[in-house]
C-alpha cells in the first residue's frame, strides 16, 4: 500500500515560512539572480614618476563601470574592473599585459599610458586575441591595437621634447613651463560633452582633479563596454575576437566627440584640445 505523508502544523509553518520568502525574494531586488560577470582591464602607472597618470584615470574607469552596473549591467553581465600597475617600466608592463591576457573574462583592456610600455606590451594582448585600446601615437601597433588618441600630438615652445605628460612633469620645467601650450586628445571635463561628468568624477576621487586624461579615460571605458553590448546582442555571448570586431563598426558619442576607428584601427577624426598651463592650471589659450 502507498505510504501517505502527513505534515503537521509545525512542519507546515517551516513550508509556509518558506514560500513567503521566496514570494519575498521576488519582489525585492536584493534577491535577484546573480548576473553573470566579465571583466574589463586597466594598466596604468600606479607608482613612480607617472603615478599622477594612473590616478586620474582610474577613477574614470571605476565611475563608468559603476554606472553601467547601477544600470543593470552590461547585456546581462556585470562588469569587474582589473586594474594593475606598471609603474611605468616597460618590462613590468610586459608582466601586467600577460597576467590579463591569461583570464579568460577579460574582454578588452585600456593602456598603458605612455607611449614606451604601450609598445612593449601591445604584442602580448595581440598574441592572446585580447582587444587593447591605446592612448598612445606610437607607430606600427599591432592589429588588435585600437589607437585611442590622434596620430600626432604636439606641444609649444616646439622646442620641449617630449611634450609634457603630467603635471609633475610641467613641475620639473620650473619657470619655463608657464604659458606652455599642449594638444590633448581630449578636452577638460568643463569643456566635454558632459560638464556634469566632472562632479560625478569628483565624488568617487578621494580628491584627485579630473583633467583631460579623465575626460579620455571615460570615453574608453563607455566605448569598450558598448562594444561588449554589441557583441553580446550579435552573437549571444561576448567573446574577445567578437570585441574586437564591433570595435572595428564602433560610431560612439563620447565626452570627446564622435568614436570611430578607420582601417588602420587609428581614430578615424580625433579632434585635439589646446590647452595652456598657467598658474598652475590648464586653461584654454
Amino acid at each position: 500500500m502507498p505510504v501517505s505523508k502527513v505534515v503537521n502544523s509545525e512542519q507546515w509553518s517551516v513550508i509556509s515560512d518558506c514560500l513567503l520568502f521566496t514570494v519575498y525574494c521576488l519582489l525585492i531586488t536584493g534577491c535577484a539572480v546573480t548576473r553573470p560577470t566579465l571583466k574589463i582591464g586597466l594598466v596604468a602607472p600606479f607608482e613612480g614618476r607617472y603615478r599622477e597618470v594612473g590616478y586620474e584615470v582610474i577613477y574614470a574607469l571605476r565611475l563608468a563601470v559603476r554606472e553601467a552596473n547601477a544600470a543593470g549591467g552590461v547585456a546581462g553581465y556585470s562588469v569587474e574592473l582589473v586594474s594593475l600597475d606598471d609603474s611605468g617600466d616597460p618590462q613590468m608592463a610586459v608582466e601586467q599585459a600577460r597576467k590579463l591576457a591569461a583570464d579568460p573574462q577579460v574582454l578588452g583592456v585600456i593602456g598603458h599610458w605612455l607611449d614606451e610600455t604601450t609598445i612593449a606590451a601591445a604584442s602580448e594582448y595581440d598574441e592572446a586575441g585580447l582587444p587593447l585600446l591605446a592612448v598612445t601615437t606610437a607607430p606600427e601597433l599591432p592589429p588588435l591595437t585600437f589607437r585611442l588618441a590622434p596620430t600626432t600630438l604636439s606641444c609649444r615652445p616646439s622646442t620641449l621634447s617630449p611634450c609634457p605628460q603630467t603635471v609633475e612633469d610641467l613641475r620639473l620645467l620650473g619657470g619655463s613651463a608657464e604659458n606652455v601650450i599642449v594638444s590633448a586628445p581630449a578636452p577638460l571635463p568643463d569643456d566635454s560633452a558632459d560638464p556634469a561628468f566632472a562632479e560625478r568624477y569628483r565624488a568617487i576621487s578621494n580628491g584627485v582633479v579630473p583633467r583631460f586624461k579623465a575626460v579620455l579615460a571615460y570615453d574608453a571605458a563607455r566605448l569598450l563596454l558598448d562594444a561588449i553590448a554589441r557583441d553580446v546582442q550579435a552573437n549571444k555571448t561576448a567573446t574577445r575576437n567578437g570585441v574586437a570586431e564591433a570595435l572595428t563598426r564602433s560610431n560612439f558619442a563620447g565626452l570627446s566627440g564622435p568614436i570611430r576607428f578607420n582601417t588602420e584601427r587609428d581614430w578615424a577624426e580625433p579632434a585635439t584640445w589646446a590647452y595652456q598651463w598657467k598658474n598652475g592650471e590648464w586653461v584654454k589659450p
